[in-house]
């Protein structure tokens, strides 16, 4: 395998400042590719024992955050025997920083069903990952204000809970503690354990049965998309939710709910910051509102530490409710 050069304090291919390896061969030849010279199997160096060492080498500072591999295309069979091995050296090494991966090749299609080179070693690749950016670069789709993508084809694949779960699980921010991703029909019971709580829903409404919780995160949090999920970083526990409604013209509405026992702890400000983020660049959000009774003293702090303005007082059943809002401007 040959590599095209070697980023050593990378800040556009992933969070944090990365280690990223330019690798060379790709068949994809997507229109508008911001690096068409890697096409070529042969362009560049060859990727020896030796560079493979400075890589793990230029890990060790602690304000590297993780490495990213960007092509060409790492997964073309001619790039798969030297990158499987490597990967798995490198994870031993730094089993806490994060390994991502670009590819043009779709993970369902072409990735886990083997139909890419050798499927143990597309395998022993996946499992080193803890990110992979699938899919070819679609020049009309391209928006320079997506997260970590070039066009809006694109996924941001949380790759081992994607293996572990039998579905594809979309990661949509990242904060210090916690993934914000897509809802997947496995979260049900961590769904459950939020919703089905009476003390979490005092000022909400009545506690969710579990029939309630099946047709909510089916119709709202998949369905229709209103809602992303807060899962902890370092046990995969779904520990929050977070409503992000669109109400027309750039408008829309957000509360979030949290487990009771991660309460307190600033999971939410984390979590509830990363989807403003995220809506004001990728979704063209311009405004949020939320809304929160009176009574519950914590979400009011929480709405106000996020910077939102008080606007409105409304009435609903009987209970009066606080509106905020918070515009892309003061963000």
């Amino acid at each position: 395998m040959n590599y095209a050069k070697i980023k050593w304090t990378d800040i556009s291919n992933g969070p944090g400042v990365r280690v990223s390896l330019y690798v060379s061969g790709c068949r994809n030849h997507c229109k508008g590719c911001f690096n068409p010279e890697t096409w070529d199997f042969n362009y560049g160096d060859p990727f020896t024992e030796e560079v493979e060492n400075s890589i793990i080498d230029g890990m060790k500072p602690d304000y590297i955050k993780g490495f990213t591999l960007v092509g060409g295309d790492p997964f073309e069979p001619e790039n798969q025997k030297a990158l499987a091995p490597f990967l798995e050296k490198l994870r031993a090494a730094y089993p806490a920083k994060s390994i991502w991966c670009f590819t043009g090749y779709d993970f369902e299609k072409d990735l886990l069903t083997g139909k890419l080179g050798d499927a143990d070693l597309v395998t022993r690749m996946l499992s080193c990952l803890d990110v992979l950016v699938d899919g070819r670069f679609v020049e009309e789709l391209k928006n320079p204000g997506l997260w970590f993508r070039g066009s809006s084809n694109q996924r941001v694949i949380l790759v081992q809970q994607s293996l572990a779960r039998d579905e594809v699980v979309r990661l949509v921010a990242i904060t210090d503690r916690l993934y914000v991703r897509k809802f997947n029909e496995c979260d049900e019971e961590g769904l459950y354990e939020i919703l089905g709580d009476g003390q979490t829903m005092k000022f909400i409404e009545p506690p969710f049965t579990r029939d309630g919780t099946r047709e909510f995160l089916r119709d709202i949090c998949i369905g229709k998309g209103y809602a992303l999920a807060a899962e902890l970083k370092d046990t995969g526990k779904l520990i929050g939710y977070i409503l992000i409604k669109p109400c027309g013209d750039g408008l829309y509405e957000t509360g979030w709910i949290f487990h009771k026992d991660y309460r307190g702890r600033g999971y939410a400000y984390e979590a509830v910051n990363a989807v403003f983020d995220y809506a004001f660049a990728e979704l063209g959000a311009s405004e949020f509102t939320a809304s929160a009774d009176e009574r519950n003293q914590p979400s009011l702090n929480l709405i106000e530490k996020l910077g939102m303005k008080y606007v409105r007082s409304e009435k609903e059943d009987g209970n009066l409710l606080l509106v905020y809002m918070k515009n892309k401007g003061n963000k």
